[in-house]
């Protein structure tokens, strides 16, 4: 009886440090399990403020294309001012500074997408005046919102 007593206790004894073994295994695996969970955690956050950032981004050219004026040199000291961007653009100003239009208008309640408008632009005799073309526009048909800016020409 004695010598089967031994033989349970040792089996036991190897038994526990089985367990001991294996517990430690599941505890190294829950450890790695826990740090890819914290690491695939942090990369999707990650992802979420690129994403954030690629959106605003995309908002913000999309706000800068909703109304694009261009300049447009034809034959001498012609110019055509043209509307490139996809909306209009309400109370409209053209600055021309020491560069004379002849008489046109260059005040414009609307200016929609696509449309055109032409200038003579021709030296003033005062120098002392900078020659420039700066346009003036509100976003909103009530220009409620801030008015934009924008310098075509000059320094």
């Amino acid at each position: 009886m004695d010598i089967a007593s031994f033989v349970i206790s040792c089996l036991a004894a190897v038994a526990a440090v089985a367990a001991v073994w294996y517990g430690r295994g599941q505890k190294r695996a829950a450890d790695r399990s826990a740090a890819e969970a914290k690491r695939s955690a942090d990369a999707a956050a990650e992802m979420t403020e690129v994403e954030r950032a690629r959106r605003a981004e995309e908002i913000a050219e999309a706000e800068r294309r909703r109304v694009r004026f261009e300049l447009v040199p034809e034959c001498g000291s012609a110019h055509v001012l043209v509307n490139t961007g996809t909306d209009a653009a309400y109370g409209v100003h053209v600055e021309t500074g020491n560069l004379g239009v002849m008489g046109e208008d260059t005040d414009f309640d609307v200016f929609e997408p696509g449309d055109q408008h032409r200038f003579l632009l021709s030296r003033r005799v005062d120098a002392d005046l900078a020659e420039h073309v700066v346009v003036t526009w509100h976003h909103r048909p009530d220009q409620s919102d801030e008015r934009r800016t924008v310098k075509l020409l000059g320094p």
